[in-house]
């Protein structure tokens, strides 16, 4: 029995290092996942739609799923949620944040914007028992070890906009670190979710009318752990494909491609792991899809010229 346990743990910290939250090479599409000030800060409304594999080939390896969506409400309010569910190993943890912003201009011309957001959690965590092989049927020390509570918790964040030319955030999760349930405030409970922090920044440059470079990085970390940086790049051609290269210090290289057609965005990715995990795995998978909802972007863009199809016009007379 104290073999399988220790197993678990040295699975579960394995997974730990540098993470309790899945990864998400992808993140620079869906910053509200990670950061409550970044809701309404897009000129439509995304439901985004996130598919997770890590270490594909890797029996009990993480996977998540992630669903978001956010909107304005009014000329500086923002509002949004997130759904997730994440797995790996006998652990699950399943949850909805709800998050609400609020924007400072910084400049009369809207170029330089500050928004600022909270968000509240409420996730459950839990141990599923019958992915263990237990030497001792019902034995207390796995049934014991089942936490099937409702904790809620809070987050917060800043997001710095510059136009659509630049961006920089900074936000923490499990800011409370609560270790009473919602349905029984009155018991207390060992919480082991810490406090994340995530600082990210990127910048787009135009090369010319059809060609971008879009630069990006993301600091992730874990009190008591080290930070971990990705690096991202990508280039973009007519706002409607791109193709990218991502870093992961220590940890993994990986490959992005995607496009746009319309008011529909999707994207794929594709994580080579670097550490030893890399003789058990063939790599981690990452598939996000979108919907761009009541687009206001000026001019031509490719999401909104499908909107034009059933415009008739008059033929003149002479």
């Amino acid at each position: 029995m104290k073999k399988i346990i220790i197993i678990v743990l040295s699975f579960t910290a394995f997974v730990g290092y540098g993470q309790q939250y899945a990864l998400n090479t992808q993140y620079m599409f869906n910053e509200a996942a990670f950061n409550p000030a970044a809701a309404g800060a897009k000129d439509y409304i995304p439901v985004h739609l996130n598919f997770r594999r890590q270490w594909a080939g890797f029996d009990g390896a993480p996977a998540a799923q992630t669903l978001t969506s956010h909107a304005n409400m009014g000329k500086n309010l923002g509002f949004g949620g997130n759904l997730y569910n994440e797995s790996s190993g006998p652990s699950r943890s399943t949850g909805i944040n709800l998050m609400l912003s609020y924007r400072l201009r910084l400049s009369k011309d809207d170029m330089h914007s500050l928004r600022m957001g909270l968000g509240v959690s409420f996730s459950q965590h839990l141990i599923d028992a019958n992915k263990l092989t237990q030497e001792v049927a019902n034995d207390p020390a796995i049934s014991n070890s089942v936490n099937n509570t409702m904790v809620p918790d809070a987050d917060f964040g800043f997001y710095y906009t510059y136009g659509k030319k630049g961006f920089a955030g900074f936000s923490v999760k499990n800011a409370t670190q609560m270790r009473r349930s919602l349905f029984d405030f009155d018991q207390t409970f060992t919480n082991n979710m810490v406090r994340h922090y995530y600082f990210t920044g990127g910048y787009n440059f135009e090369l010319n009318e059809d060609w971008m470079i879009k630069a990006s990085t993301l600091f992730r970390m874990i009190e008591s752990r080290p930070f971990q940086v990705d690096l991202n790049a990508t280039v973009e051609w007519k706002k409607m494909l791109w193709l990218g290269a991502s870093y992961r210090h220590q940890d993994a290289i990986g490959a992005l491609v995607g496009f746009q057609f319309g008011i529909a965005k999707a994207g794929y990715s594709y994580d080579y792991p670097l550490s030893a995990i890399r003789n058990a795995s063939s790599g981690s998978h990452e598939v996000f899809m979108e919907l761009q909802i009541f687009t206001k972007r000026n001019g031509q863009s490719p999401s909104t010229l499908w909107l034009k199809r059933n415009r008739i016009y008059s033929t003149p007379v002479f």
